[in-house]
């Protein structure tokens, strides 16, 4: 349990928020395992851990504000409340998972061949929706069309999810690692 006298404001897939106070949240990262949008019926020992630890260590090695106020060990954080924008920014740096099942679908378009997996020329924005029952790809004219963002907004996220994205990328790349693609949220 993440707090035993504290409000559960929301039960994510992995991730449980509880309301500290009216400016603070607190994250609770879960053992709970999440694929294709479904909670799986097994847990993974100290997944919780890893992801709230690598949520961390990007949230203090990246150069861009976020919402993280402290790290309590193993797996709860402390972090501002912010009104969130229903979108999730996914980055994708190669072509694989839903991107590469709409491209054969033909609902999406990449400048290169439609290969599993390979590495596309530059990364690309490629936006979801928040807070609907199953994720979907939206276009900028839908999210500016909502008044979610203005254009103006939605180049400055994208310009700033892509060097999140190229940073994160570059330092996977140094220890071994591919960055297939990333999920970003902002408030």
């Amino acid at each position: 349990m993440a707090g035993e006298d504290l409000r559960l404001l929301k039960r994510g897939k992995v991730k449980d928020i509880y309301e500290l106070d009216r400016d603070r949240l607190l994250f609770y990262y879960t053992d709970r395992v999440s694929a294709f949008d479904v909670v799986l019926p097994s847990t993974i020992p100290f997944k919780g851990e890893v992801l709230c630890r690598m949520s961390a260590f990007w949230f203090k090695n990246l150069d861009f504000p976020n919402h993280m106020l402290e790290l309590i060990p193993p797996n709860k954080m402390v972090v501002k409340r912010l009104t969130m924008i229903p979108m999730e920014f996914v980055v994708r740096g190669y072509l694989y998972g839903s991107l590469y099942e709409r491209v054969l679908r033909g609902e999406a378009e990449v400048p290169i061949e439609p290969v599993l997996a390979a590495k596309l020329p530059k990364p690309i924005l490629d936006p979801t929706t928040k807070f609907e029952a199953k994720d979907r790809p939206v276009t900028r004219e839908e999210v500016v069309g909502k008044g979610w963002l203005t254009d103006e907004e939605y180049d400055m996220l994208e310009d700033v999810c892509i060097k999140i994205y190229t940073a994160m990328a570059r330092r996977a790349d140094e220890a071994g690692f591919i960055l297939a693609d990333l999920k970003l949220e902002f408030g």
